[in-house]
């Protein structure tokens, strides 16, 4: 419980601090308090360019539990010097791995990791900064795999959705294989993903992380779950650049709200042209793989599923995230891409996806407008 509610906090406080600025949260009362302090960066990946930050926060938790800010009234150290910083934002033009550590009265806090990469490219240009008119697309997401035989018929039904232009604008499809590990398409990232949602059977769609009552085979069923689900406009438009540098694929996510709420962003790689002999097949196309889920960026199982969590991010506001993705042996990286998507929470205490978009491996996507 003391463990959650320092999260909550963390994330209240440094869920506005988009720019860099400033000496951080100020405690206000300079009260010397006495407790354990835990020190909390809002980033732990940042670009190495001098003006990407991180911002630091260190958190005391008294004897009765209560939680008091005192970032204002701590020293924050990093590395082996020996001078505090002058502010508690972080910012380096080098690369490199940098360890902090907060002193606040006697108390000495837990280490913090924050990476420093050089070569991270530039999100692309917001080509109407005043607008908040965004477009719209959900995910579908299909459970399968190359033993299931009852799979080739919803694989042939997706494909009419696709071909209907009134519908392929509506949705990103995902095909998280995770029916059997001897798939060449199978992945752990599906097994969790599959699991995480409940998949009953197989098939199985999810349209965002909704069950559609398990298999639909029809049609007009599965366009009748994208009239649901679609909307006119977004709360949130996303950007996107990565590149792949020493093995890790990097994405850098803008987020431009026209909602204010506290978001969550997730990465996951998705892999085309993935070649695994479909059972039962009906036609040729079906051995061939697409928009397989290979990977997700995150720290932990929850992280990677329903994403990294941004903080508060106002109306008209942006927000910018840094995401990594290490590149597995048996990715065939040119038929990459990134699938990017935002949530939040709908208050019942579950994540409902807001919008998604594609972004290639080593390129970039803009801001999408109505």
């Amino acid at each position: 419980m003391k463990q959650r509610l320092l999260i909550f906090v963390y994330i209240m406080l440094l869920g506005a601090l988009v720019a860099c600025e400033g000496q951080g949260p100020d405690s206000g009362d300079g009260e010397q308090l006495s407790g354990d302090i835990t020190l909390m960066a809002n980033r732990t990946l940042i670009r190495a360019n001098g003006s990407d930050c991180a911002s630091l926060v260190v958190l005391l938790t008294d004897e009765s539990g209560m939680i008091h800010d005192v970032t204002a009234d701590a020293e924050i150290y990093c590395g082996d010097s020996t001078e505090p910083m002058a502010t508690a934002t972080f910012t380096t033009p080098s690369a490199g791995d940098f360890s902090f550590y907060a002193l606040y009265g006697m108390a000495i806090s837990n280490d913090v990791e924050v990476k420093a990469v050089a070569g991270i490219s530039d999100l692309p240009a917001d080509s109407n900064k005043e607008s908040t008119d965004f477009a719209h697309r959900l995910l579908l997401i299909q459970h399968t795999g190359t033993a299931c035989p009852n799979c080739p018929k919803l694989m042939n039904t997706l494909k009419l959705v696709a071909e209907d232009e009134a519908y392929a604008g509506r949705y990103y499809h995902i095909a998280s294989h995770s029916y059997n590990t001897d798939d060449k398409a199978y992945s752990s990232a599906a097994a969790n993903l599959s699991g995480a949602l409940g998949v009953k059977s197989y098939p199985w769609l999810n349209f965002n992380f909704v069950a559609a009552n398990g298999y639909l085979g029809e049609e007009a069923d599965i366009k009748n779950c994208l009239d649901l689900f679609h909307e006119e406009r977004a709360a949130v438009a996303i950007a996107a650049s990565s590149n792949i540098i020493d093995g890790v694929i990097y994405a850098n996510v803008g987020v431009k709200a026209a909602e204010a709420a506290n978001y969550f962003v997730g990465v996951w790689v998705l892999e085309d042209n993935i070649h695994s002999t479909q059972s039962s097949a009906t036609a040729s196309w079906q051995n061939n793989h697409n928009n397989c889920l290979r990977g997700m960026a995150g720290e932990s199982k929850n992280e990677r599923i329903y994403g990294h969590n941004i903080g508060r991010v106002e109306s008209g506001a942006t927000s910018n995230v840094i995401m990594a993705v290490e590149v597995d042996n048996d990715w065939y990286t040119p038929n990459c891409k990134l699938l990017v998507f935002v949530t939040t929470d709908d208050g019942k205490g579950n994540l409902e996806l807001v919008n998604s978009t594609l972004c290639p491996v080593n390129g970039g996507v803009a801001y999408s407008y109505n």
